[in-house]
């Protein structure tokens, strides 16, 4: 069994390598996912560390965006999920990848702190 702990360690080693093959992408919106679903097990540490990790998510958006388009379409795997809500940015790399940079992205990185 993974640990909470084990997870946020493996996302941050995710966002460091944007370049991976996009199934390892898709991984890594997986686990960003179960971390998102145990914030409140996250210390402030934790939340710190989570934080910076998303913010590289953001600002490599289109290199991730690249990775997974080659084999998933993330608004049908949205669809196909029930409809994600905007509140699990992370499977939006797709749109991220095409803000330009300025107030939209600092609203996702302010969002990403919040996490």
């Amino acid at each position: 069994m993974t640990t909470i702990a084990e997870k946020l360690s493996a996302y941050e080693v995710d966002v460091d390598f944007p370049e991976v093959s996009g199934m390892e992408q898709l991984q890594m919106l997986l686990t960003r996912s179960e971390l998102h679903r145990a914030d409140r097990l996250l210390d402030s540490e934790q939340k710190t560390r989570l934080a910076r990790a998303d913010r590289k998510l953001v600002q490599q958006a289109q290199t991730f965006y690249e990775a997974i388009q080659g084999i998933a379409d993330l608004a049908s795997w949205r669809e196909r999920a029930g409809g994600v809500t905007p509140e699990h940015w992370w499977w939006y790399v797709d749109v991220l990848a095409h803000l330009p940079a300025g107030p939209a992205t600092a609203e996702v990185n302010a969002l990403a702190v919040r996490e």
